[in-house]
């Protein structure tokens, strides 16, 4: 009886090992590029670039704030 305990502590140990070297290894993390920002002229937060609202050398978080602040301007 103590050999069977002992040979399925062994079987056990090499199922182990087994399963721990064929996982696969886990992939490179992505590293995140930060995005170039701008400030909006109207409300001062700073967006993405791509996103925001360009009209001239101007940027806006949103159209609303570059009519805001073309009202504003007249």
């Amino acid at each position: 009886m103590s050999r069977l305990i002992l040979y399925i502590a062994i079987a056990a140990v090499v199922y182990y090992l087994y399963r721990s070297l064929r996982r696969p290894k886990p992939a490179q993390q992505r590293r995140v590029r930060a995005h170039d920002t701008v400030r909006c002229e109207h409300c001062g937060v700073h967006i993405a670039a791509d996103e925001a609202v360009t009209d001239g050398p101007h940027h806006y978080c949103s159209e609303e704030h570059r009519r805001l602040a073309l009202h504003k301007r007249d």
